[in-house]
């Protein structure tokens, strides 16, 4: 487990590969927060959180690959501006929408096969290593925000892979003043749980 100080003053955790370097990035301008824990041998491996985007746009454009409602709240918020291939993804993806029972409060669990390059998460396409990553988000009609975290390891340190995702999803289960109750979030953990599993 690797921990970095975030600009107000708490502690942000991520569980990531035994042989790694942690680097914390805080985009002061917008206010943008990335955790990352990579691999010493290989920087195509490792663990990358996203507490904050930063910028409205940013902000809005996180999920919208993969969360439908986020997607429709970026092409109202950028009108004219939106481009379909800023939220695109390969068509290779396995994409799962995973329950919240939380008006306008999504999730999303993505695999990505090994050989595969998805543009919006940076580690993945190496070649021999799969990628998956979960996305948390809020989404109205014209704005959204969320946190994501992706993992990339070889086949063999999957379980590292779950477990990442699993605690942080233990641990992002509210944005804003909407939260999720106790059982919706162990339905939101066996989901997850079940789609690791089964890749």
């Amino acid at each position: 487990m690797y921990g970095t100080e975030t600009p107000d003053g708490g502690t942000a955790y991520l569980i990531g590969p035994s042989a790694a370097k942690c680097e914390g990035h805080y985009f002061n301008a917008d206010g943008g927060l990335v955790i990352a824990a990579t691999s010493t041998t290989s920087p195509s491996q490792g663990t990358t959180m996203t507490l904050r985007a930063g910028g409205a746009g940013p902000s809005a454009d996180l999920a919208c690959p993969y969360i439908p409602a986020v997607l429709a709240a970026d092409r109202t918020m950028r009108g004219n501006y939106y481009t379909a291939s800023s939220c695109s993804h390969p068509s290779a993806d396995v994409v799962q929408q995973i329950t919240t029972e939380a008006a306008n409060l999504y999730a999303a669990a993505i695999w990505v096969p090994p050989t595969v390059t998805d543009p919006h998460l940076a580690t993945s396409g190496d070649g021999t290593d799969p990628t998956v990553a979960f996305y948390f988000a809020w989404a109205d009609a014209t704005a959204a925000n969320g946190e994501a975290i992706a993992c990339t390891l070889p086949a063999a340190q999957k379980a590292i892979c779950a477990i990442s995702l699993e605690y942080f999803a233990s641990t992002v289960a509210n944005i804003g003043s909407i939260r999720v109750t106790p059982d919706t979030h162990e339905r939101m953990q066996a989901e997850l749980s079940a789609f690791l599993s089964e890749r």
